[in-house]
């Protein structure tokens, strides 16, 4: 408080004491219990890649998650629904010159079998272009990502080849209800929700699903959210 001709109050040292103490708030949430499944589970698998997701809804408010990627330790975790955003970030990298690649390969080899090279001309080119074509389908991929409310972190990732986002497209719907009704069966102040968020990303920082470069990013986005 400063004393001067008028009465008036300085708030900054409160503001302050906040985001420290909603920065230092290191409590350890234990991991509840994984609880039954409900509802539908989605799996998107892809052999060629190696990639396969499984997502399943839990009946406390809970989401599972079972990732394999290649060169990856597999990961087994649960999400907690009320800080997942609802609108997922989606993706799609198609392997242009790969496909163009593939598709010159094949007109070559159909003629060619006309002009010098002959049939073994024909066979090598049509392997060369059946060989573009795989790799055009292994780097033609949708990854569709949710992330964390307001930390914005990739919590779940789903990857898959063209046509995957229409797989999901269901389960999407389904999971934004969830999380409504999540969010609506614990109601919390803002200051409390981005709190127990914040608690949430170290608990998943801590089970190996977030880096700590991206747990100390999201953490700043939460600071920059509550001020």
């Amino acid at each position: 408080m400063r004393y001067s001709d008028s009465l008036q109050f300085d708030f900054a040292p409160a503001v302050q004491a906040e985001h420290i103490c909603l920065q230092s708030d290191e409590a350890i949430v234990v991991d509840r219990a994984r609880g039954a499944r409900v509802g539908p589970v989605l799996t998107v698998a892809s052999r060629l890649r190696g990639c396969e997701t499984e997502v399943a809804f839990l009946d406390n408010h809970r989401l599972a998650v079972r990732s394999r990627r290649p060169r990856r330790p597999r990961q087994d975790y649960v999400l907690d629904l009320r800080f997942l955003d609802a609108q997922p970030v989606r993706e799609r990298r198609i392997a242009w010159l790969c496909w163009q690649t593939s598709a010159a390969l094949a007109v070559l080899a159909a003629s060619s079998h006309w002009l010098h090279p002959g049939i073994l001309g024909s066979i090598g080119l049509l392997t060369a272009a059946i060989c573009a074509g795989m790799l055009a389908l292994y780097r033609t991929r949708e990854t569709i990502e949710f992330r964390s409310m307001h930390g914005q972190a990739r919590l779940l990732e789903i990857r898959g080849g063209l046509g995957c986002s229409r797989a999901v497209a269901s389960f999407t719907a389904e999971l934004a209800r969830r999380i409504t009704a999540a969010r609506a069966h614990m109601p919390q102040s803002r200051q409390q929700f981005l709190r127990d968020e914040m608690r949430e990303h170290r608990r998943l920082q801590g089970n190996g699903v977030l880096s700590v470069d991206a747990y100390e990013a999201s953490k700043q986005r939460i600071l920059q959210a509550h001020a």
